[in-house]
């Protein structure tokens, strides 16, 4: 087996001490066959036992699925989003650091591991679980947003998890604003109202466009939006543009392609200013912003004597 690199996560949520150990350090030496008993997120007084296992690659779809409210949106990763695993997984033939999944019948839920189970998928290796039925849905509301510590969400994950917060709050009899959104969550309310905007107003179709999700953070996410608004028409055929956009789509930098992206579907084309012929002669021309009402004189140096432009300064200079 090679030497572990980045093949993988390590489980923050579990880094509460356990005798002079911890649980992320027992976590990572479990092998397959191994059981081992733990805490319980929700309740460190309540024990949940584990098994560790692997499952074939060829068994990973079939036999295992995501928490629904997991805060990463499957459907998102990819090749990219998971680079960062995946070379050292493919060569090592499975992931490192094993996954948790909650055991609920003939399919088993991924409750922390989701990136690892795509990238053992993409790198058809077998992927390494500690399973139990032993879990809560309290439980797995708890792991869903702290096995994201490793790499966060983005933006618009987050506005996806966010507005699910807020629909639980309206069924509670609240109000669902983004002050309680920010009270459960822990986060700022500018924070929530950022995230929820970028779901609600950008289509997953323009997310998808990006190297990955991550990549829309706030500042593309507000351009992206204002762009949209702007001119909805003209933005939805971008989009469609830029799917087969050869340019854009060979540039090998995810950054400077994710740029390259953001200033194709934002471009804002300059509209010509009109004007109203004040006076326009062979010599004098005035003009009249008929937006702005501003002024512009231009005349002919040929006429331009230091006489009239001294007579010139001295009325222009008594406007007020």
């Amino acid at each position: 087996m090679a030497k572990k690199r980045k093949n993988d996560t390590r489980l923050d949520p579990f880094a509460t001490a356990v005798g002079s150990s911890s649980l992320d350090a027992l976590l990572e030496q479990a092998n397959a066959g191994d059981v081992i008993r733990m805490p319980a997120p929700s309740d460190p007084t309540r024990q949940i036992t584990l098994v560790c296992k692997v499952i074939a690659h060829t068994d990973i779809e079939s036999t295992t699925g995501v928490y629904g409210k997991n805060r990463r949106v499957q459907a998102l990763l990819n090749e990219k989003s998971v680079s960062d695993i995946l070379p050292a997984i493919r060569e090592d033939g499975r992931n490192q650091h094993p996954a948790l999944l909650w055991e609920q019948g003939s399919k088993s839920l991924v409750l922390a591991g989701s990136r690892r189970r795509m990238a053992c998928i993409l790198g058809n290796a077998d992927y390494l679980v500690l399973s139990s039925s032993d879990f809560t849905e309290q439980d797995a509301k708890i792991l869903a947003v702290s096995s994201d510590q490793y790499i966060a969400p983005s933006l618009w994950e987050l506005g996806q998890a966010y507005q699910q917060t807020k629909n639980d709050l309206i069924q509670q009899g609240k109000k669902g604003s983004y002050r309680e959104i920010a009270l459960v969550e822990g986060v700022s309310h500018t924070a929530i109202a950022d995230a929820i905007k970028a779901y609600e107003q950008i289509p997953a179709n323009v997310i998808a466009l990006y190297p990955t999700a991550n990549h829309v953070g706030r500042e593309v996410a507000k351009k992206l939006v204002i762009a949209k608004e702007r001119d909805p028409k003209s933005f939805n055929q971008l989009v469609e543009e830029l799917v087969s956009n050869n340019d854009v789509n060979a540039i090998t930098s995810d950054d400077k392609r994710a740029i390259a992206i953001t200033k194709y579907l934002t471009f804002e084309p300059q509209t010509a200013v009109k004007r109203e012929a004040v006076l326009n002669n062979e010599f004098v021309s005035l003009q009249r912003n008929l937006k702005s009402g501003d002024v512009s004189i231009k005349i002919n140096n040929k006429v331009m004597t230091d006489k009239r432009l001294e007579q010139l300064t001295k009325l222009l200079s008594a406007f007020n």
